[in-house]
């Protein structure tokens, strides 16, 4: 009975209306569910790699106003989009915490590398044939060549002086408020009388100037001692200064003076062998009683490859008061650069090469009392010319965390080339939904 009922009534029911083209509408059903599979796998990955990046850069833009910041222990080479300082959207990176050179950038040439306090990078583009500058003992400001102040807080650049003051920078004084400069004077192209004679020197000794930083004004410290100076360091007390130099025709000797920083009154002068200098301008120890020297044992002047390898490197030390050498020698393994300043007062502070490889790589190390190296910031290979501000020096601030480059601290150029694919793949989504939508309205009419 209920079956022949159910019968009775699956027979009076109409049959179902399936649509013509039901294989290929499941089909395209599909295919859209593949897409959409797709797309969200896209944004998923691109969101899980970006994410984290992008909360880490937000978070190191906000440093309390109480904290310093440290000098990383590690740095690393930009990307190759890494905004420059004060470009948008990107903005200034702020207080540095550390500026290096490297031509591992979009330039492919030397390029300064400014890493704040806050972990952020940014690019310091320097001119063709511009030497890299000196940071400011507050991490605030990058001295340009030309005495041209670039505000690493705000992207600005501005002339210190009227006119632009040509030189090497070589040290600041203890309270930052003087920055000696080695101006040249050597002429720079040579004219010759009717008697073939030059009417110029193109090895006049050069002037040993003190600028203002707040103003601009220039005073001489000592007028014509030197061909060039090479390296400087002011004493702790701002009374003294230690520099050292080329002298003679074509550079022959090699000189190192105190003098008075102030009247340029010489303390005493040593002319010493080109193997021995002035380690840089942190030389002088904070307790005012010692004097870094970097001295090497090997091939002088124009050496190959081969000859600079076999170059055995040593830090001496001097008494400020006369000159006279003190203490035991302490080797290194490697090439020094420059020094930096001291740790705890105790241990000498340099840039160190620790390697003879043909790519660049300096790294910031301590030397001990007893001869051992402490490495306080690790570099890859391609990193030059690395120096720290003086503040975050004489408080210890090291062993900050590593600063990695942002990947969202770049142009709107960047922005705008990684956007390319993305309005592609949308482009390519509507056209694709677009045909599928005609398809479907024409069966309907059909």
């Amino acid at each position: 009975m209920t079956g022949r009922l159910l019968k009775d009534l699956a027979d009076e029911m109409p049959p179902a209306r399936l649509p013509d083209d039901l294989w290929a509408a499941g089909r395209r059903r599909r295919q859209r569910r593949r897409l959409s599979y797709a797309v969200t796998a896209v944004v998923v990955l691109v969101l899980a790699v970006a994410l984290p990046d992008l909360v880490a850069h937000r978070r190191a833009a906000e440093v309390p106003a109480d904290r310093p910041g440290a000098v990383p222990s590690r740095v690393e080479i930009p990307h190759l989009w890494q905004a420059k300082v004060g470009q948008w959207p990107a903005g200034a990176g702020g207080q540095a915490a550390l500026v290096f050179s490297t031509s591992k950038t979009r330039y492919f040439e030397g390029t300064g590398v400014a890493v704040g306090v806050d972990g952020s990078y940014r690019l310091i583009y320097r001119e063709i044939g511009e030497d890299a500058g000196l940071l400011t003992p507050d991490g605030r400001y990058y001295v340009r060549g030309g005495l041209r102040l670039l505000d690493l807080t705000t992207g600005e650049e501005r002339q210190l002086s009227g006119e632009p003051i040509w030189g090497v920078p070589l040290a600041w004084s203890p309270d930052g408020s003087e920055l000696l400069i080695g101006v040249s004077n050597d002429d720079g192209v040579i004219t010759y009388g009717d008697d073939n004679v030059p009417d110029n020197d193109p090895e006049k000794p050069d002037d040993l100037v003190a600028v203002d930083m707040r103003t601009g004004a220039r005073r001489l410290v000592a007028v014509g001692r030197f061909n060039s100076y090479t390296a400087a360091a002011w004493s702790p007390d701002g009374t003294r200064i230690a520099v050292d130099g080329p002298v003679g025709r074509g550079d022959t000797g090699r000189r190192i003076s105190v003098m008075d920083a102030h009247t340029g009154a010489p303390v005493w002068t040593r002319d010493v062998p080109q193997t021995l200098g002035l380690a840089g301008r942190g030389a002088w120890s904070p307790d005012g009683r010692r004097l870094a020297l970097f001295a090497f044992d090997g091939c002088v002047n124009i050496c190959d490859p081969s000859g600079y390898d076999a170059r055995r490197w040593r830090v001496e030390q001097a008494d400020p008061a006369t000159g006279e050498l003190v203490g035991a020698p302490l080797p290194l393994a490697a090439t020094p650069e420059t020094a930096v300043g001291w740790r705890d007062g105790r241990d000498l502070v340099f840039t160190y090469s620790p390697n003879d490889s043909a790519d660049p790589q300096v790294t910031l190390v301590a030397l001990r009392p007893d001869g051992t190296l402490d490495t306080l910031v690790d570099t890859p290979v391609g990193v030059s010319g690395l120096e720290i501000p003086e503040n975050l020096l004489r408080a210890g601030a090291f062993g900050g965390p590593a600063a990695h480059p942002s990947m969202w601290a770049a142009p709107a150029w960047a922005y705008l080339l990684a956007a390319v694919p993305v309005l592609l793949l949308l482009w390519i989504v509507r056209g694709v939904v677009r045909r599928a939508r005609r398809r479907r309205r024409k069966r309907e009419r059909a």
